[in-house]
């Protein structure tokens, strides 16, 4: 990652927070990992391995703030194109060959994954119920001066065990074991973060919980040594 994509990942935040958007939105994928570092989330040494230039955005509450923002042409102003996929409809924004945004939400009820439109941004974003997991379980780290809402480390890792078996193209696979990996060694040092594993795994259904063991098993990972 260069310092040019670290000051435009920190324009998104505080265009978002400008635009009172901020407080209920997640930074997650590997992003979030970057942000546990900056902010010195883990007591040990931990560090990112970022490899990516999309900021995935989880909006928890799309009906929040209750207003229409202007997200859209403050994003415009600070040099982000807005991209609109024709078939879905789901809008994504590109800051030259720097970084690419997008927003996400979680699935609501029990129906099947679909697409959300976010009124307060006016645009439409993809609902994942894989995201599920880390909209419900979210904490906040400091960057820049601003608090950040991102999923805890502990709920990190097990969606992204449950998520491995399907993640395509494979390389994304390995390279999510290897954050995997390096995320355990510092949630087991800290007795907080410990103990938030279990508790998490402990309320996964029985599917996911499969789904976790089995991958762990494959790629020789102890959740809990």
């Amino acid at each position: 990652m260069t310092k040019e994509q670290a000051d435009a990942f920190a324009e998104i935040l505080q265009i978002l927070y400008d635009e009172k958007v901020l407080p209920y939105v997640i930074i997650v994928g590997s992003w979030a990992e970057y942000l546990y570092e900056q902010s010195g989330y883990f007591s040990t040494d931990f560090r990112s391995n970022l490899r990516t230039r999309d900021v995935d955005v989880l909006y928890s509450n799309i009906k929040m703030p209750g207003h229409r923002t202007t997200v859209i042409r403050n994003l415009a102003e600070h040099g982000f194109i807005y991209n609109q996929d024709v078939v879905s409809g789901v809008g994504k924004f590109s800051k030259e060959d720097l970084i690419d945004l997008e927003f996400m939400t979680k699935v609501l009820g029990s129906g099947n994954e679909q697409f959300y439109d976010i009124p307060s941004i006016g645009i439409k974003a993809e609902g994942l119920r894989a995201l599920n997991i880390l909209a419900d379980k979210s904490t906040t780290a400091e960057f820049r001066g601003l608090t950040v809402n991102v999923p805890e480390p502990s709920a990190y890792v097990l969606q992204k065990l449950i998520i491995n078996p399907n993640r395509t193209p494979d390389w994304k696979k390995e390279k999510d074991i290897d954050a995997v990996r390096e995320l355990l060694s510092h949630i087991k040092n800290s007795e907080h973060d410990r103990m938030r594993l279990r508790i998490i795994y402990d309320g996964l259904s029985t599917k996911n919980k499969k789904t976790v063991d089995k991958v762990c098993k494959e790629h020789w990972l102890e959740l809990f040594s």
